[in-house]
């Protein structure tokens, strides 16, 4: 827990109201306000305590309990005393060489022993209003408020240890406030409506279902799961000698004697040799479409009886092992951690691209679809596509055989073919009935050798067609013959060429014709379908068991995630995560809010203003600055109006409370960086909650304040972003922020420049300086010596670069501090500590009996004799 990130516990002991009457009493009111208290690396605890100053003595056993509350580090405790001091009863009588007492004389602020270690300082604050209009309505009311903004300012853990650290080195323990602030921040009605377009832009509109991240986008566990699984044949999930295993044999077998029928009546020399060949090959397609259908049967009931929706994982795998049916090995173990860890990784990134709410859940959802385990019964539809019952119907040796068919190509063919057969000289010419004899005597062969011919098949030869052919090329040759003289040589090459074209046009017709026949019949699709069915339950098996258990844990997780974050999206469309962020004293860091520090919605906060805008620090009815919004605004968000001796006369009782002097608001009304940049925080937060979650081990999950469910760490993400606006701005990066991010300056941010935080810390003039808090009748209590008096200057780190401020900040009469540059952006300025007198500051011990019936903390104690003070620190 960084020094800066631990919150600033406020308790109001004025009217006892958060007095702890035991030490369990305080740890409870610790841990409602500092969720982390409970934590064994808790370092150290900063106590902001407003009292009077009666309570300094009267609550001295419960400042006892605050400084010795158990912790790692170290108890800081600053004590913020309200009103004037009380005349000292122990004090004698004036002597009567002195006089009567000057007017505050005799006053004196009385310090319990617990109120004098080092770690502990005193502040006094006798008019928080630095002086107020006689004619308000309603001076307390103006007074309280001014009192929470001071609150507010002391909560910011850097000015808290600046202020104390000045305080231990003080010549004098207790030391008077002067300062002059700038609230440097978005009016309240624009920060509420900038926040409400970034929880818009942020949820984002209903996205429809999309295709799931990418491979490469993917941690490589759940990658792989994503991706296609190792492949594995059939024949290696079937157990040798099962019922799977002989029928998918016996439809090989089948298939293996019909392709070698097949390849017999293919070859040229199935004209002459193929008539037996072909008489066996309608009973070997019947044996093996009847092989094939049994198999597929079989797969289907398998897949039907094991893979259906609600099969029991041990009736299925029974039914598999009934069917000689193994899975697949598991094969998957996912690396460097598990899939929970990977999918909120996922999400992350998603966020982090720039993904609303919504897109990244619909994302997840399609992550799940494509991830998930699919019932092997699914894969009946694939196996109906594959190989259907009407498919394997279908398959019949009736088919036409097509020998020749009466085409241009194939009559062109037989006309030459008689051409060149007839140009011998007559008698020569009648060598032509050698190539008619060769196509005759083909169609009858291939009639013969059809392998459907017992089936019903015909053969269809265009005898007529090519019987005309014939004629015509013969009559052509004729023609020529008696036009020229054609040589012996060139009429007996061309017989030659016409009796060996015939034989070649014939074997090439019945291997066209048998191929054609073999697609009519369905049967060259039947080697095709056994594979499919084989692919068809390796991949249904493979979808179904294969990494199941990593798989179901995957999909179940990016659906929860999707839920998560569509749960988120709507919180945060319905505005629930402003409405019930909690706010109480000390509930929440005035620095940067971490996700350690973050507000959790479980909270008991019936005590506190459920406001968003609400920032009061006590938090309790008769505390009017308890239901001001800390930016000065009314529980309903209007501006308050501005107060001070200068602000409206006689203003109505119940009107907002002014401003005290001291205070002066920049309000801004954003810039154009304004919304992305609350958009990209909602982003950071949330991611950087996933991360968190992620690295958090189940049996760490609700130690210490840790979200013990992932819908928990979510709204406490987006209550870390709405904290950091809230009590730090949108000026300073918060801690959960992206480093890599480029973050705007106050003007594109704001809508202001950083003119004004440079008059504040700049300005010497008297109307500028620190206003003292204290009326002037007690100014006699305070030293007049201006080398005791310590000045601190502070504004926003976020501005240090566009702000020149000299080291050592403005003086304005006392000696200059350290400049201090805060975490929180929203408040700029000068702090002036002057020291009470000595003699003002009464030390008193206090004496507890133990049969008191007495309130805890009541004073029993005496003070020491005249001017004596608590010893040095």
């Amino acid at each position: 827990m960084s020094v800066t990130g631990v919150p600033v516990v406020v308790l109001d002991f004025r009217d006892g109201g958060d007095v702890p009457a035991d030490g369990a009493a305080l740890r409870r009111s610790i841990g409602g306000r500092l969720p982390d208290s409970g934590r064994a690396d808790a370092g150290d605890l900063r106590f902001l305590v407003i009292d009077e100053p009666d309570g300094l003595t009267a609550h001295a056993e419960a400042y006892e309990l605050v400084t010795a509350t158990p912790t790692l580090g170290s108890v800081r405790l600053l004590c913020l005393v309200v009103g004037d001091l009380a005349a000292s009863r122990h004090r004698s009588a004036p002597r009567a060489d002195t006089g009567p007492y000057p007017e505050g004389a005799g006053r004196r602020l009385r310090l319990a022993s617990a109120l004098q270690s080092s770690g502990t300082g005193v502040l006094w604050a006798a008019d928080p209003l630095a002086g107020h209009d006689p004619r308000t309505a309603d001076p307390a009311a103006e007074t309280e408020a001014a009192l929470g903004s001071l609150t507010e300012l002391l909560r910011v853990p850097e000015i808290f240890d600046e202020v104390l650290s000045e305080l231990r080195d003080a010549p004098v323990p207790a030391a008077a406030l002067s300062l002059r602030v700038l609230e440097h921040d978005l009016s309240a009605a624009v920060r509420e409506s900038a926040w409400s377009a970034a929880l818009a832009r942020f949820a984002g509109g209903e996205a429809p279902v999309t295709a799931p991240p990418s491979a490469q986008d993917l941690p490589a566990g759940i990658a792989a799961l994503l991706g296609a699984a190792p492949e594995q044949s059939a024949t290696s999930l079937l157990r040798p000698g099962g019922p799977s295993d002989a029928a998918r044999r016996t439809a090989a077998r089948a298939l293996d004697e019909l392709e070698a029928a097949r390849a017999r009546l293919d070859a040229s020399a199935a004209l002459l040799t193929g008539r037996g060949a072909a008489g066996q090959v309608p009973r070997a397609v019947e044996r093996a479409v009847d092989a094939l259908r049994r198999y597929r049967e079989l797969v289907a009931g398998v897949l039907r009886d094991s893979g259906s929706p609600g099969v029991p994982p041990g009736d299925a795998l029974a039914r598999l092992a009934d069917a000689g049916v193994e899975v697949p090995a598991p094969g998957h173990r996912s690396a460097g951690g598990g899939t929970d860890d990977g999918l909120q990784r996922c999400a992350a990134e998603m966020l982090a691209a720039g993904l609303p709410l919504r897109a990244a859940a619909a994302r997840l959802s399609a992550l799940a679809e494509r991830v998930a385990p699919v019932p092997a019964a699914s894969g009946l539809r694939d196996l109906d596509r594959v190989c259907s019952e009407a498919s394997l119907r279908r398959v019949s040796t009736g088919a036409p055989l097509y020998f020749a068919r009466a085409r241009a190509g194939d009559l062109g063919l037989t006309a030459a073919a008689s051409f060149l057969s007839a140009l011998w000289p007559w008698p020569g010419t009648l060598l032509v009935l050698v190539t008619a004899a060769v196509f005759l005597l083909g169609g009858a062969l291939a009639t013969a050798a059809h392998p459907g011919r017992t089936a019903g098949g015909r053969t269809h030869r265009a005898d007529a067609a090519r019987a005309a052919a014939l004629l015509l090329g013969t009559a052509a040759a004729m023609g020529v013959g008696r036009l020229v003289t054609v040589p012996r040589e060139a009429a007996l090459a061309g017989v030659l060429l016409g009796v060996a074209g015939s034989v070649l046009c014939v074997t090439a017709w019945w291997r066209r014709g048998m191929a054609d026949w073999w697609d009519a019949t369905g049967t060259a699709e039947l080697a095709a379908r056994l594979t499919g069915v084989d692919a068809v339950l390796a991949d249904a098996l493979r979808r179904q068991w294969w990494a199941a258990e990593e798989r179901t844990r995957c999909a179940d997780g990016a659906r929860t995630l999707a839920a998560v974050l569509r749960g988120a999206a709507l919180e945060a469309e319905g505005g629930h995560v402003t409405a019930d962020v909690p706010r109480g004293p000390g509930d929440g860091p005035a620095g940067p809010a971490g996700p350690e520090d973050w507000a959790d919605p479980d909270w008991d906060t019936s005590w506190a203003d459920t406001s968003w805008d609400g920032g009061g620090d006590v938090g309790r009815a008769d505390r009017p600055w308890a239901a001001s919004g800390p930016h000065g605004t009314t529980a309903g968000g209007e501006p308050a109006a501005a107060g001070g001796p200068s602000g409206p006369p006689a203003r109505p009782r119940g009107a907002p409370a002014a401003d005290p002097p001291w205070l002066d608001r920049g309000a801004g009304d954003g810039g154009p960086d304004l919304v992305p940049t609350l958009v990209a925080d909602l982003a950071d937060a949330t991611v950087d909650a996933l991360r968190r979650y992620a690295g958090t081990a189940d049996g760490a999950r609700g130690a210490g304040g840790a979200p013990t469910t992932l819908e928990t760490a979510v709204s406490r993400a987006i209550a870390a972003a709405r904290l950091h606006l809230r009590d730090n701005g949108v000026v300073p990066a918060p801690s959960f922020a992206r480093r890599d991010r480029l973050r705007g300056d106050p003007t594109t941010l704001l809508g202001i420049g950083a003119q004004r935080v440079r008059e504040v810390l700049g300005t010497g003039t008297d109307q500028g300086g620190p206003l003292l808090l204290c009326p002037p009748a007690q100014l006699s209590l305070l030293s007049r010596d201006p080398a005791e008096a310590r000045s601190i200057a502070f504004a926003p780190q976020a501005v240090r670069t566009v702000v020149d401020v000299r080291p050592g900040g403005p003086a304005h009469g006392a000696v200059p501090g350290p400049m201090v540059w805060t975490a929180s952006g929203r408040f700029a300025g000068t702090l002036r500590l002057i020291p009470l007198r000595a003699g003002v500051v009464e030390s008193v011990r206090v004496r507890t009996w133990a049969d008191d019936t007495a309130h805890p903390g009541r004073d029993h104690g005496s003070a020491p004799g005249p001017g004596q003070e608590r010893a040095p620190r």
